[in-house]
């Protein structure tokens, strides 16, 4: 048995203007709330949420298609990226309670295994948004909560980054000038500071000198770089942020 709640809004629930409101995107949002029982033998239980915002209209039906695919991938992973946002939804949700099930039944079978239900939960969060807009560039960030036992969950926020004209990808390599790496770590390591909540998070830091790593978003004020949990200072400094403003860049930019 399952307690599952699905809401699908069809209409528009957003409107974004890029290239100065000479076209309009609009958006709409898939929620699903469910809890996976392990056995009713055990009150341990997988929680699982996804809320995703998808690409309703746009510049053309082309880019529309290329982006939704896109951010079924992103959110999911490869192998639904055949499918459209309902069926990966509901294929996704299948493939982790089966994971959860899989993984935690043996331990309920154990006679070795005495640690309290609350060991078993599992939660999988996934969120995906759009997160900003820039000429006609649009960010979408998804992001993903799991926990499968131990100490604590992990977090992560990954973005892409769309040219609405036609819903390509827009990596680095598009939006930058031949040679920008060094310059831009310059940059982002000049405004790193900044990103930090106390000033002494600082001394936490694996290394002051950070690089571009293609996870970036964009806004009407700057680009913004993204390092998750241990990616340049430990689990408690959480995803560190990293604004950039445009106008230090345009000397970078194609």
């Amino acid at each position: 048995m399952r307690n599952i709640s699905i809401s699908l809004i069809l209409a528009a629930v957003s409107i974004f203007c890029i290239q100065s409101c000479k076209t309009e995107i609009s958006t709409g949002v898939l929620n699903t709330s469910a809890t996976y029982p392990l056995s009713d033998k055990t009150d341990a239980k997988l929680e699982l949420k996804i809320d995703v915002e998808y690409i309703i209209s746009g510049p053309g039906a082309a880019a529309v298609r290329n982006i939704n695919s896109a951010i079924i991938l992103g959110l999911f992973g490869e192998k639904y990226g055949e499918m459209d946002i309902q069926e990966a939804v509901s294929a996704y949700s299948a493939a982790v309670s089966a994971e959860y099930r899989e993984a935690n039944r043996p331990l309920l079978e154990d006679s070795l295994f005495s640690s309290p239900a609350a060991m078993l939960n599992w939660s999988d969060w996934t969120q995906g948004a759009v997160s900003g807009t820039h000429g006609n560039i649009l960010s979408y960030t998804v992001t993903k909560y799991t926990y499968t036992g131990g100490a604590h969950g992990m977090t992560s926020e990954t973005t892409l980054n769309f040219d609405t004209d036609n819903g390509s990808l827009i990596g680095e390599t598009e939006l930058f000038q031949d040679g920008y790496e060094e310059r831009l770590s310059t940059l982002l390591s000049l405004h790193l500071p900044e990103a930090l909540q106390e000033p002494g998070d600082t001394a936490m830091l694996f290394t002051r000198d950070i690089r571009p790593n293609g996870n970036f978003r964009v806004s009407e004020t700057g680009l913004t770089y993204i390092y998750n949990q241990y990616e340049i200072g430990p689990y408690v400094l959480g995803a560190v942020e990293v604004t950039v403003p445009w106008e230090e860049l345009k000397d970078l930019l194609r």
